[in-house]
């Protein structure tokens, strides 16, 4: 879908890198979100698996264990949440020195790091808002998961902080390569061999549950 899109639309390789990055960003905006709202809805199930792995907590009431639980999940994500902007916000500052666009004033190598977070993030969110969505449906299922109190770290169990890393890393030498081939016109194949290495880069092994 992301593919279509930026043929469609003609993307260059920084508006890839930046649409990339607003659906890293987006994706553990929603983990830090769906966990605490999980926890909320599903207090009782998750009374009894606490309950289950610390057997003294049998002594503590219903009310009192997820009113608990409550704030903590709140706290977490709030703390979350802050940590993923900052994160994000280093990642902007190096794609604005590296990636630079239109309009400089939010991600030319002087204007973000001058700009309020959230401002870029709206204007990307309203163009680029196909790679948010690709994001949050091809992680859909860790998104909305058994396991709520996972969810902080989420982020960093799935490909799309990956593709990050490999992006902010890979992406001169391979638009290097390109350019020696095509010349001016290496936005778009590069786009595509990013597409291709992000796709290849492997979920990880999940632990199986133990018999027994």
């Amino acid at each position: 879908m992301s593919a279509f899109f930026a043929f469609r639309d003609g993307w260059t390789l920084p508006e890839f890198c930046w649409s990339a990055w607003l659906a890293g960003l987006f994706f553990s905006y929603a983990c830090v979100v769906v966990a605490p709202v999980q926890i909320i809805l599903f207090s009782g199930r998750e009374i009894t698996r606490l309950r289950d792995r610390i057997t003294q907590l049998e002594r503590v009431p219903d009310g009192a264990l997820r009113a608990g639980m409550i704030v903590v999940a709140l706290v977490i994500g709030g703390v979350s949440f802050y940590v993923y902007s900052y994160l994000f916000g280093f990642y902007g500052i190096f794609l604005s020195v590296f990636a630079e666009m239109e309009p400089l004033t939010f991600f030319g190598r002087n204007g973000f790091i001058n700009s309020d977070f959230y401002t870029p993030v709206v204007y990307l969110a309203e163009r680029f808002w196909p790679m948010v969505a690709g994001a949050l449906i091809g992680n859909a299922a860790l998104l909305l998961g058994p396991d709520p109190w996972g969810k902080a770290v989420m982020p960093f169990k799935s490909k799309q902080i990956v593709r990050i890393h490999v992006m902010v890393v890979l992406m001169p030498l391979i638009t290097l390569a390109v350019w020696a081939v095509v010349g001016d016109r290496y936005h778009f194949p590069v786009i595509v061999l990013l597409m291709v290495l992000f796709y290849l880069i492997p979920e990880g092994s999940r632990r199986r549950p133990e018999a027994g």
